[in-house]
């Protein structure tokens, strides 16, 4: 059983959960960050794709990534504009026929692939990064193409279908469509006309034998604030993950929250940005035809660090002062020496997973701040 114990009186407490990550907050893994600006000079290894010198992003040659989709992605369409400092998504029509005389392996939604699809009208691009996630804050910069067909999204995803085990696990940061935003959402446009300020976040999850089918869960159509400029112009998206909980942002506002860790996804996700076409590219006998893009500004992600079996006992200054932030089993403050001061102007975070008590002096003082947040540990895999 969870404990959460301290002295009435004494101290200053924030319990905390739901705040947007914290730059203060030393149980992050600052160091050992994913972190892309996209301003140093890369090209893709023609053989690989793979971006290089650095090898952190892998681009694709003649891939679809869902069966209503209507674009082959190629890795020359994901371009680094180091000008810029952005990385370009670039979608455009076939005009060269050159895709109508290939055939490519397209997946069926989780059954599975199968060729020759004879749909296919756009060459476009999409970047998996190199390192796979468990848990974390992702969070991208860009700006969004809006138009009939635009199905843009940042997202984290694995699956498997075997014999003994199937299961599919998918987080979407942020998806928008034309489509979803016109005709599925709680407050969509009427429908036919699309939305610029409306998008779609949450998870599809399952892990049943032999059932590779997902079902959705935290589900949200949410719509930009009155002061917010539309999605064809540079904002934030984000999304905190973590065994127990995912909380997503847009410009560092909290706008979705889903709180069930039986149907959270639990095992490292590849980490996806692209910008596919769907079918709502015709539409009303009009047809998209474009070029445009997806511009990204930048990507990141940080990770906490994780001591799920340390328990800490802090009994001075020093140890206050010294102390090795990670989510740890139990802290406890218990003042043998002299009495552990948060500092003015100071900041101090701790998680937990079990316990936090005070059985001693202890003292925030004013214009200090201290938080504790519990939460769970990774659960085996």
């Amino acid at each position: 059983m969870k404990k959460f114990i301290y002295l009435c009186g004494m101290m200053l407490l924030s319990l905390n959960m739901m705040a947007q990550i914290d730059w203060n907050d030393r149980n992050w893994d600052w160091n050992n960050a994913f972190r892309d600006d996209f301003v140093s000079y890369r090209s893709w290894d023609t053989n690989s794709w793979i971006s290089i010198p650095d090898n952190r992003w892998r681009a694709f040659l003649n891939k679809v990534t869902h069966g209503h989709e209507k674009q082959v992605y190629q890795f020359n369409h994901c371009i680094f504009d180091t000008i810029s400092g952005e990385m370009r998504l670039f979608a455009e029509y076939d005009t060269t026929g050159l895709i109508e005389n290939q055939s490519y392996p397209l997946p069926d939604t989780m059954h599975g692939i199968y060729s020759n699809y004879d749909s296919l009208f756009y060459f476009s691009g999409e970047m998996i990064a190199m390192t796979r996630f468990r848990y974390g804050y992702f969070e991208i910069r860009c700006k969004l193409p809006v138009h009939q067909g635009a199905f843009p999204a940042f997202w984290l995803y694995s699956s498997y279908s075997g014999s003994n085990n199937s299961y599919y696990e998918e987080i979407d940061v942020f998806e928008y469509s034309w489509w979803i935003t016109s005709l599925s959402g709680p407050n969509p446009d009427p429908p036919g006309t699309g939305s610029k300020r409306c998008f779609t976040c949450g998870i599809y999850f399952n892990d049943e034998e032999n059932n590779p089918d997902e079902h959705s869960y935290g589900r949200a159509y949410p719509l930009l604030p009155p002061s917010s400029s539309d999605l064809d112009e540079f904002h934030t998206y984000s999304c905190e993950w973590m065994p127990d909980h995912v909380i997503w942002y847009f410009d560092g506002t909290v706008l979705n929250e889903y709180f069930n860790m039986d149907s959270i996804p639990h095992r490292s996700l590849e980490l996806i940005a692209n910008y596919a076409i769907d079918k709502y590219c015709f539409h009303n006998d009009s047809t998209w035809v474009g070029p445009d893009e997806m511009l990204i500004d930048y990507i990141n992600v940080f990770q906490l660090k994780w001591e799920c079996d340390s328990i800490e006992t802090i009994t001075s200054q020093n140890d206050l002062d010294n102390f090795e932030y990670a989510v740890k089993k139990s802290i406890s403050i218990n003042s043998i020496v002299d009495e552990p001061v948060v500092k003015y102007n100071n900041k101090i975070t701790f998680r937990v997973t079990d316990l936090f008590e005070v059985t001693g002096p202890f003292e925030v003082v004013e214009g200090a701040e201290f938080t504790v947040i519990m939460q769970s540990c990774p659960p085996p895999l």
